[in-house]
């Protein structure tokens, strides 16, 4: 069975839920409730000392829909404050305020797994002085019980797996349509370790070969008759970047801090 998270940091995570259940958290008297279009609403009931919040997101199809996770408050500079939660295996800041003077005051957006662009949201006057922060603290521990924000906190490979591989499968497409002719790009998904698909965006790795194909493809006609030979990608991680051409198949090997892996493709995609 795959280790979904290290043991010392599954039972110290495990240990502060417990802690968190067995002391009432101490929340500041107002609550503010943020709204936004399509139905989604933000609730963020800071505790007393400021230094942590509860925080809701409600209206969104996914998993963390109407879940009350207690985040870390961390300030970041002199004008931005982030609130960071344990999801999927890693800390992620699910909620960002930007304090800006001359612009009307404090600006929030919510970050969605899954999603690169935040959502702006719009303070609402009339729901957060309706708030009920009783309500909201009886959630919390309530889903604490049941572990709910246990389970979401666990780094799920399968699910990342699956997110890598239909991200990658769709550079594949849109290469396959340029050049009209297909393109595959295969990975040894099986020396990708936890930390390594936890921390990099493996499709932007392994998804390069694909993605300048595709450039060359809509960029440069002309190159539409190689691409028919370079359509089989099969790539690995490896101790340096590394590209050929062997048994009718494009062999890439990428390195995480190798830099100008795009150039690098380019130039022998074009040598071919």
């Amino acid at each position: 069975m795959h280790p979904l998270l290290p043991r010392s940091l599954t039972l110290a995570f495990v240990g502060s839920l417990a802690a968190m259940a067995s002391h009432a958290i101490e929340l500041a008297k107002y609550p503010q409730v943020f709204v936004a279009p399509q139905g989604v609403e933000v609730v963020l009931a800071p505790t007393a000392d400021g230094k942590q919040a509860l925080v809701r997101v409600s209206g969104i199809n996914d998993p963390i829909d109407q879940v009350v996770f207690l985040s870390t408050r961390e300030p970041q500079g002199s004008a931005r404050e982030v609130y960071t939660t344990r999801i999927d295996g890693r800390s992620y800041g699910l909620l960002h305020k930007q304090s800006h003077t001359y612009r009307g005051g404090d600006h929030y957006v919510v970050y969605l797994p899954g999603k690169r662009d935040g959502v702006a949201l719009a303070f609402s006057d009339d729901k957060s002085k309706a708030f009920k922060l009783a309500d909201l603290q009886a959630s919390y521990e309530r889903q604490l019980k049941q572990g709910i924000q246990e389970k979401l906190a666990r780094f799920d490979r399968n699910k990342r797996l699956a997110g890598a591989q239909a991200e990658l499968a769709k550079m594949d497409l849109d290469a396959s349509a340029s050049c009209g002719t297909p393109v595959k790009t295969t990975v040894d998904w099986a020396s990708i370790d936890d930390e390594k698909l936890q921390s990099l965006s493996i499709p932007s790795f392994c998804g390069v070969v694909a993605s300048e194909i595709d450039s060359l493809c809509r960029n440069t006609p002309q190159f539409k008759p190689t691409a028919a030979g370079l359509g089989q990608v099969q790539c690995h991680f490896g101790p340096r970047l590394k590209i050929r051409v062997e048994n009718q198949q494009v062999v890439f090997s990428t390195e995480k801090d190798a830099p100008n892996q795009e150039e690098f493709v380019r130039q022998f995609l074009r040598n071919q």
